[in-house]
């Protein structure tokens, strides 16, 4: 796949991840169908994960990310944390705009519970890509 073909995937990935999200918040569906809340967070983490290893492939002198798989990893499950925690803060500040202005709109924050399932779901699809990334690019 080339870089560019690769570059279009991601961003339409992106686009499409935001575009269910704003679906599945407006129609209520992570109070309704709880269960979508692991798998948009599982592929939040793979979609943070991929925006990292576009970022390094696209800039190699930066850093190799075929050089040392722990290193890699350390660092693709750190930036796909630091996403899962910026994400869980935009849904806090959301929500306390609604409790602020009074907004005819539902809270995203369920409790410390959703909150740690979310950042640990996230984590997992870092982790999943970055196996996928070792097992098919760096043998």
């Amino acid at each position: 796949m080339t870089r560019t073909k690769a570059k279009h995937n991601l961003i339409l990935s992106v686009c499409s991840f935001f575009a269910v999200h704003l679906i599945a918040t407006s129609n209520d569906w992570y109070r309704s169908l709880a269960w979508i809340d692991i798998p948009a967070h599982f592929l939040g983490g793979v979609m943070a994960a991929a925006i990292f290893y576009w970022f390094f492939y696209k800039n190699p002198s930066y850093f190799d990310t075929a050089r040392s798989f722990w290193v890699t990893l350390f660092l693709v499950l750190g930036w796909t944390a630091l996403t899962g925690v910026l994400w869980e803060f935009a849904e806090f500040l959301y929500d306390l705009g609604i409790a602020t202005y009074s907004l005819p709109l539902k809270t995203l924050q369920f409790g410390l519970m959703d909150t740690l399932g979310d950042l640990l779901s996230d984590l997992f699809g870092g982790l999943a890509l970055a196996i996928f990334v070792r097992l098919r690019y760096h043998r």
